[in-house]
């Protein structure tokens, strides 16, 4: 029996070509290929973050490091070919100074099996590069695989995701049968398909990404992908330890000075730092660092406010 969602497509297939700019010209469909399927995640419905993999497939050499970082840092005194001098000096860069010396080095992270909508925050990085599994040139799949939320396990909504993400890749593959391009077709999916990026960060960038996206406000896979890249780059060099922090971790004493008032516990670790998140929403509550409070946040907005005291 014909659905009103096949209705339609039919009827859209039936009508008079488009023009214009919306015309549905794109360079690879299921006729042209016949609907190989190259994206390797099918037919899996994977919860919160399980089978994300995260891995540096980009390095550097940290003899040439510390050798480069030790020239720049006396460039302004000039380099002595015959004597030159003995990289003792190289991690000054990190701590203070121009550090444009760090852009030099760059790493690059193969992110397997993030959602669409965790890869469309990773893009908006300024200095960044980024190689993204495309929708428009391939075939996605009769049943690409979806992330879904830990939040809605437990709710007797598992089977309503479950039954969302197989009715999308239903329209998908009709649409796609059909005569309709990749590039249109995947209008129908979720943006919690799965997908592939690759990600690539000079160190001055990463160390300035990991300050801000590792820390707990931001959404959850996002997070615990910069985090798991911080793990795996400080595992290999581990004098980066000290500089791939969360800012708030940057931050010297508390700004309010009343953590023991605030706790009523007598925590020096509430009185280390400064909360640093620059968002609209409440901090308390939803991070799990003592200093984490809203009388304690460097930034706060008095226009908005997303939270309990909206």
């Amino acid at each position: 029996m014909e659905t009103p969602i096949d209705q339609y497509i039919r009827s859209y297939n039936d009508s008079a070509p488009r023009d214009g700019i919306t015309r549905d010209v794109a360079f690879n469909r299921l006729s042209f290929d016949n609907g190989e399927i190259h994206n390797p995640d099918q037919g899996h419905i994977h919860v919160g973050l399980d089978n994300i993999v995260v891995e540096l497939v980009q390095d550097y050499d940290d003899e040439t490091l510390r050798k480069v970082l030790s020239y720049a840092i006396n460039a302004t005194q000039g380099i002595d070919p015959d004597d030159p001098p003995i990289p003792t000096d190289w991690e000054e860069m990190f701590r203070g100074g121009l550090q444009t010396a760090l852009e030099d080095f760059r790493i690059a992270f193969a992110v397997h099996g993030a959602s669409r909508t965790a890869t469309h925050q990773i893009v908006r990085s300024r200095r960044a590069a980024f190689h993204q599994q495309s929708q428009r040139a391939h075939y996605y799949g009769d049943r690409p695989s979806v992330r879904m939320p830990e939040s809605w396990v437990g709710k007797a909504l598992e089977t309503e995701f479950e039954d969302l993400a197989e009715h999308a890749a239903r329209i998908y593959r009709i649409a796609t049968e059909s005569g309709v391009s990749y590039q249109d077709a995947r209008f129908a999916l979720l943006e919690g398909t799965t997908n592939f990026i690759l990600c690539e960060y000079s160190l001055a960038e990463f160390i300035a990404l990991y300050a801000y996206r590792a820390c707990s406000m931001f959404q959850w896979e996002i997070q615990y992908i910069v985090r798991r890249m911080g793990a795996i780059l400080v595992e290999v060099h581990p004098y980066l330890g000290p500089y791939v922090k969360i800012s708030c971790e940057k931050t010297h004493g508390s700004k309010d000075e009343s953590a023991h008032r605030y706790t009523g516990t007598l925590d020096p670790e509430a009185d280390k730092h400064t909360c640093t998140f620059q968002g609209w929403e409440e901090v308390e509550g939803q991070c799990d660092f003592p200093w984490a409070r809203e009388s304690n946040r460097q930034f706060k907005s008095d226009k908005h406010s997303i939270g309990r005291g909206k």
